[in-house]
């Protein structure tokens, strides 16, 4: 190692000589006689540059386009010569005396900056590599990810290897550390030799440690959440957007690291163009609390100017521990608020005012990681930028009617009987006549009441199987995520039940099935006010929530298990898609201009969603009643002779009626009506079904045919037995004595067991016709 380095080292590692503080100094404090600020501190534009206050983010070297706290120590010749002839006052020797550096945390930016200025203090100029490491660190310090190397051999993700493996319990660096540095400063003359440093001057350990970190990233990113999310390209309101790939990530990397492993990652973005957003959790053992760190490329468009400010203000008034957070003068005259800030955004010294990072927090936050991602979800969500014009919704749930009975009951609560066969002109006429209510007879009754601006209806279904579904009309236009959320808290709240329609009905209702409403609804989107409605899994994530009336947040997006078992359906002309899942559905009319069309209303595809419903928890509740049959067949040895024609007629009603078949010749219902069918399993139900009823028929046949082996095989040689000994008795004669029909006796004889066997299978065969063959 170079003499002039080599004293370098040993100078910032004597105690006695530099003292090392990471304390955060006060809004306006400024360095003391013998001390260096490195990337601290905070200074008005106003005020005159001040020549100790080394950090790149200030007005002061903003103003000069430094891009790093190591350019701007290049700058400050004059003024760390000067520091110099302070120090060596009044020491022996011409020796430099005491100093102190004030620094934020060690990054590679602040360790390099500090060897560049004791460098100058000690030997009053630059070593050779000093422009070459300068040009590098105002790469790495932008955020230029793709000029700063390759990942196993820059010197950002060497220093940052090295800084994790020999970490410092004080304010200090380690001396392996400051060696590494230094061993660069002496090979490197050109920026391109920092971004591919030479095999020989990266340590074995951190060479391992690089080559480790690519398969760490990739067990880091099966728990990671990847989204996309609409960045402002401006502040403006109604701005430009800009859609990214966002990352959420928890981990015990440096962020640093992860920044550039996923800038580069094409291969796991929707996109293909990297992570451009990260949120970063990073758990430090040491520290009572997580640190977060958010950014976004800084050379693609877009901007998080207020989003710093957005979270220190969902910190409250609280700081971690509970006690007050305090108010003061501001960091930066830019600062949204005059909090003690725990968040931090390069966009608060910038001038410009155009920010793309919001870095690490000062102090600790109370801010847990899922709390963090979705607030970032909830305000750079890509639904807000979709505009629904018109929604029309459905909610729906099914019941067992526990009261007198439903039709008597309804009307006299001021509903009144509704006929849909004129919207089923599409349907068989069996369908029409069974399920639509179209005459009296048919299977399945509807009933309506109107207040408070809802349709609310009650169909009744065979088994006392009652569908309660509100219709709720949306003329206002609004936003996809907006709309999602709004009728996801519909279907999970209980704000439906205070409507006046169904305030009388709980009591004779007990819940069928889910705790929560069913939904379809009718939307019609304009694409030429909306943002690009791609397949990300943010945008498929909005729709698959508006179609199952799931909350809209970051925790709930479908898993790859939810998004393969849905259904997605679009017409021939492509403007239209239905989204069928097991708790709902959406019909997505797509407008390229905001045209006059027909309202919507209940129609063809809300009468499949209630007809399946209906079919479903039907099948359910028949299937749960044949299983009550069941077991009291296998308790109950007599229980065998009583009919059970009211489960036979239910089974045959879902297994041999039309609605198992084809419900329409138009394809695309019937293409429709069979994905919810899939969807809800009943294909598999009705086989259980006939199965379950096969299963019990021949089970009552068994205990049928024991019952008559019982009768015969026992009963019957006992009457023979007493026939032949009374017979016998009626001429006073020996059993065997006597020849048969030669007396009155054995003509007695005949005649009782005629008249028993008679008996007996006559009772067998009206036991058969009564029973079994008559279900």
């Amino acid at each position: 190692m170079d003499a002039k380095l080599r004293q370098v080292v040993e100078f910032l590692l004597r105690e006695g000589q530099v003292e090392w503080t990471t304390d955060k100094s006060a809004p306006g404090v400024e360095p003391e006689a013998r001390e260096l600020f490195i990337s601290v501190g905070s200074r008005s534009e106003s005020l005159p540059p001040h020549p100790r206050m080394l950090a790149w983010k200030l007005p002061q070297w903003m103003q000069r386009s430094v891009r790093s706290t190591t350019g701007a120590v290049l700058l400050s010749a004059d003024a760390l010569d000067e520091l110099s002839r302070q120090l060596r006052e009044g020491q022996p020797d011409g020796a430099i005396g005491p100093l102190k550096l004030r620094i934020h945390v060690h990054t590679l930016d602040v360790v390099c900056a500090s060897l560049l200025a004791v460098y100058r203090l000690l030997h009053g100029s630059w070593p050779e590599g000093a422009e070459a490491l300068a040009d590098y660190l105002g790469e790495w310090e932008q955020g230029h990810t793709e000029t700063v190397g390759d990942y196993e051999r820059a010197l950002g993700t060497v220093f940052y290897a090295a800084l994790n493996l020999w970490s410092s319990e004080t304010d200090r660096p380690t001396r392996e550390v400051l060696e590494l540095m230094v061993s660069v400063l002496e090979v490197v003359r050109l920026p391109a030799e920092c971004a591919k440093l030479p095999e020989g001057l990266i340590p074995p350990v951190i060479s391992r440690r690089l080559k480790a970190d690519e398969r760490l990233y990739r067990a880091e990113l099966s728990r990671a959440q990847r989204v996309q999310l609409d960045i402002p390209l401006d502040a403006r309101k109604d701005g430009a957007v800009r859609r990214v790939d966002a990352l959420f990530l928890s981990s015990f990397q440096d962020v640093t690291v992860l920044r550039l492993l996923a800038r580069t990652d094409s291969e796991n973005t929707h996109y293909g163009q990297g992570f451009d957003f990260m949120a970063v959790h990073i758990s430090r053992p040491e520290q009572t609390r997580p640190w977060h760190a958010i950014s976004i490329t800084p050379e693609r468009a877009g901007s998080l100017a207020d989003l710093a400010g957005a979270l220190d203000e969902l910190e409250g008034d609280r700081l971690p521990d509970g006690t007050p957070r305090k108010r003061g003068a501001r960091r930066f005259e830019r600062q949204p608020n005059d909090y003690s800030d725990p968040w931090y955004s390069d966009g608060y010294a910038s001038p410009v005012g155009r920010s793309t990072m919001v870095a690490v927090p000062y102090s600790g936050t109370r801010l847990s990681r899922r709390e963090l991602w979705e607030a970032i979800w909830d305000r750079f969500n890509v639904g807000r930028h979709v505009h629904v014009l018109r929604a029309h919704t459905v909610f729906a749930r099914p019941f067992l009617w526990r009261g007198p009975a439903p039709d008597a009951e309804l009307v006299s609560r001021g509903f009144r009987r509704c006929d849909f066969s004129p919207q089923g002109s599409s349907f068989h006429p069996a369908v029409v006549h069974s399920f639509l209510g179209a005459t009296h007879e048919a299977d399945v009754m509807h009933y309506e009441k109107s207040a408070d601006g809802h349709t609310v209806r009650v169909s009744v279904y065979p088994n006392r199987l009652v569908v309660v579904w509100i219709e709720r009309p949306g003329k206002t236009p609004t936003s996809l995520y907006a709309l999602a959320q709004e009728q996801a808290a519909l279907a999970e709240g209980k704000a439906l039940w205070e409507l006046e329609a169904l305030r009388g009905l709980p009591p004779w209702l007990a819940p069928l099935g889910p705790e929560r409403w069913l939904v379809y609804g009718s939307y019609r989107i304009s694409r030429g006010r909306s943002s690009m409605l791609d397949d990300s899994r943010s945008m498929q994530g909005l729709f698959h929530a508006l179609a199952s009336g799931t909350e809209p947040t970051l925790e709930k997006l479908p898993s790859e298990a939810a998004a393969e078992s849905r259904r997605v359906l679009r017409d021939a002309a492509g403007e239209t898609e239905h989204w069928l899942t097991s708790t709902g559905g959406a019909r997505l009319e797509f407008l390229i201009e905001e045209e006059e069309r027909g309202p919507l209303a209940c129609d063809r595809d809300v009468l499949l969603f209630l007809l399946t419903i209906g079919q479903r928890y039907s099948a359910f509740e028949t299937s749960r009643r044949m299983a009550e049959v069941e077991q009291r067949y296998r308790t109950s040895r007599w229980q065998n002779l009583r009919p059970a024609r009211s489960v036979r007629s239910d089974v045959m009603l879902f297994t041999n009626s039309l609605w198992h078949t084809r419900v329409s010749e138009d394809p695309d219902v019937n293409a429709r009506y069979l994905a919810w069918h899939s969807l809800h399993g009943l294909q598999e139900t009705v086989e259980a079904m006939r199965d379950q009823a096969s299963e019990l028929d021949q089970y009552k046949r068994d205990q049928f045919d024991r019952m008559v082996g019982i009768l015969v095989f026992v009963f019957l040689p006992v009457s023979l037995a007493c026939g032949f000994f009374s017979g016998a008795q009626f001429q006073d004669m020996s059993p065997t004595v006597g020849i048969p029909g030669a007396t009155t006796g054995w003509l007695i004889f005949l005649g009782y067991t005629a008249a028993f066997t008679v008996l007996v299978f006559g009772t067998v065969f009206l036991a058969r016709v009564m029973n079994w063959r008559r279900r």
